[in-house]
């Protein structure tokens, strides 16, 4: 009797290769195939970086990425790869948006979307450090939620920042400092690798949106190694007598690192998650 024919394994492509590329890559390589996962290539922006790889897994062009017969994407670099190759990523493979932030400008959430509808592909949007997300979708589903709010804290270090928030940061002088209030939507390109957290908010309750759900980020020295995530969920009710949520999330980090260490694990996560949906927007 012949024998059965292994399972193809799943190909998982790696956008970007820094701490959180490097970190995913070795899991697929070290943990991937009892997973039936397989590292397919990694490419980065700056392809200096992936000469401590085998030359077979670097990619050195995206426009090579159809003959890798890569089956998921994993974008964990900048939210311009998702905004200038995103919409030929999800012609060929799911895609997982670990820069969400991309999706606060309207054209390319809507250029991403229909990406996703005409070829059968998920766009996957991972929770990172956002704690509570499911429950969040299940109150914005239900028309229960009324207000959201994700407070950011980190030391000065942490933040990679553009615009005036960059100067506004560096006139802090070392004290602890608020250095955005206000709506989502105008912080995402003023911090675009700090606020994917609360992107992932945005996307889990699109009933608020990225107008909708309130943003503040804070700039503190007194916490060099921590990144401080907070989420205030307030329901419908009446005034004074809804019920409300907040949650805080302290993860530890290297001094001066984007990413906290917990985050890579639910990055992790959210990968071995991306499977199965069809041509929509997942959270995961």
């Amino acid at each position: 009797m012949a024998q059965a024919e292994a399972p193809r394994c799943r190909r998982v492509g790696i956008l970007g290769y820094g701490q959180l590329g490097q970190f995913l890559a070795g899991q697929l390589l070290a943990r991937g195939p009892p997973l039936g996962l397989a590292l397919a290539f990694v490419w980065a922006r700056d392809g200096g970086r992936l000469e401590g790889l085998p030359p077979p897994l670097r990619l050195p062009d995206l426009r090579l990425l159809p003959q890798t017969e890569v089956d998921l994407v994993v974008e964990v670099a900048h939210p311009c790869v998702a905004r200038e190759h995103g919409e030929d990523i999800l012609a060929h493979a799911d895609f997982m948006l670990g820069s969400p932030t991309a999706l606060a400008d309207p054209e390319t959430e809507r250029r991403l979307r229909g990406a996703a509808e005409r070829g059968g592909h998920t766009l996957y949007v991972p929770r990172g450090a956002l704690w509570g997300c499911e429950d969040i979708r299940r109150m914005d589903e239900a028309g229960t939620l009324a207000a959201l709010k994700v407070t950011m804290t980190k030391a000065p270090q942490s933040f990679r920042l553009e615009g005036r928030l960059r100067e506004r940061l560096a006139a802090g002088g070392g004290t602890r400092s608020v250095l955005y209030e206000g709506p989502l939507r105008p912080l995402c390109p003023l911090a675009p690798n700090n606020v994917n957290a609360m992107a992932a908010a945005a996307v889990a309750a699109p009933r608020l949106g990225f107008d909708g759900v309130r943003a503040c980020l804070v700039a503190d020295p007194s916490v060099p190694d921590w990144h401080i995530v907070e989420v205030e969920v307030t329901s419908v009710g009446d005034e004074g007598r809804a019920l409300s949520v907040t949650s805080t999330r302290r993860n530890p980090a290297v001094p001066g690192a984007v990413t906290g260490k917990a985050t890579r694990a639910a990055f992790w996560s959210s990968l071995l998650a991306c499977h199965g949906h069809g041509g929509c927007v997942q959270l995961c």
